[in-house]
Formats: C-alpha cells, structure tokens, sequence
C-alpha cells in the first residue's frame, strides 16, 4: 500500500504561514511598551550586543527559522499520518 504525500504547494503554503505567524507573534508591538524594550536589552546584554535594533531583527529571523522547521515537520507528519489512516478504512 503507497503511502499518501502531502501536496508540495500545501507543504509551502504550512511553511510561510507558520513563519508569518511566529514572526506577527514574536515581534515587538508599535509602539514598544517598557517591559518589551527591557527585555529585549536584557537579552542583547546577554549576548554582549550594543545595537538593540539589529539584535532584534537578527533573533527575530532566527526564531521564526527554528519554529518554521521544526513546526513544518511535526504539522506534516501528522497530515500525513490522518491521510493514510484514512486510507486504511475507506
């Protein structure tokens, strides 16, 4: 029995939406509040960096990758396991 894939533009579409949800999700809201900005210059402290801004965007990009990969992997394999137990009983 062939197991059933997910489409290629489906795996797509689940890659950019989860990126553009983690990014609308983690970035720091316009205007800043006070506990957003001293967060992120704890953190930037942490990593011994001055530009606050580029800190930001450069964490930014790197987190929504992590989420991106590791979320894409666990979304698809779950779709493809309901397809092809679906399979089996139809």
């Amino acid at each position: 029995m062939e197991a059933k894939r997910v489409p290629a533009g489906f795996r797509i579409l689940i890659a950019v939406s989860l990126f553009v949800m983690t990014f609308l999700l983690a970035r720091p809201s316009d205007p800043s509040t006070q506990g957003e900005q001293q967060f992120w210059r704890e953190l930037a402290k942490l990593f011994n960096q001055r530009d606050i801004e580029g800190f930001v965007g450069i964490a930014l990009l790197v987190i929504c990758t992590m989420v991106t990969l590791i979320g894409y992997q666990i979304i698809v394999r779950v779709i493809e396991k309901q397809l092809n137990t679906k399979k089996r009983f139809l």
